[in-house]
């Protein structure tokens, strides 16, 4: 499973023939075809690690960030994404995922950005090669569908 924690390699980067030479895990044989799906999500798809720390990213996650996958694969979520050095980004519902082992989901009013998000992290029953948990973080702007329903709920 080594695919999630590398900083040098991304899934794309790996040699699948080397790889299943050397009895790869099924996550493995599976990881381009899992990447090519989640690159295929218009909204930003990460896997992190209970310690916030990024395992992968998808296109529109690496598109909004302007940055290669080597450039954000095993740094910390918050710097990253969030310019922040210490601590995690508020709202962020990582902590209550791992605390209550289960889904959190929430939306979240960026104050930076003046937009609207849903943001997810999922358990997962996936393990980092250093036996973190891993979650599946999903980040969908819905500025548009609230700003909708806030202009019906104004009408008449």
């Amino acid at each position: 499973m080594n695919v999630f924690v590398s900083k040098n390699e991304s899934v794309s980067d790996l040699d699948w023939d080397d790889n299943a030479e050397k009895g790869a895990s099924h996550l493995n044989y599976l990881g381009r075809g899992v990447l090519e799906i989640l690159d295929a999500l218009p909204f930003y798809v990460l896997l992190i690690d209970r310690n916030h720390r990024i395992l992968l990213a998808n296109k529109a996650t690496r598109e909004h960030l302007g940055m290669d996958a080597d450039e954000i694969i095993g740094d910390c979520c918050p710097r990253v994404v969030h310019g922040l050095e210490h601590g995690s980004y508020p709202g962020c519902p990582l902590e209550e995922a791992v605390g209550k082992k289960q889904a959190v989901e929430r939306e979240h009013f960026d104050e930076k950005s003046g937009r609207w998000f849903k943001i997810a992290v999922y358990p997962t029953e996936a393990w980092s090669v250093d036996g973190q948990g891993i979650y599946f973080h999903m980040i969908q702007d819905i500025t548009e569908q609230k700003e909708a329903l806030q202009e019906l709920g104004s009408q008449p």
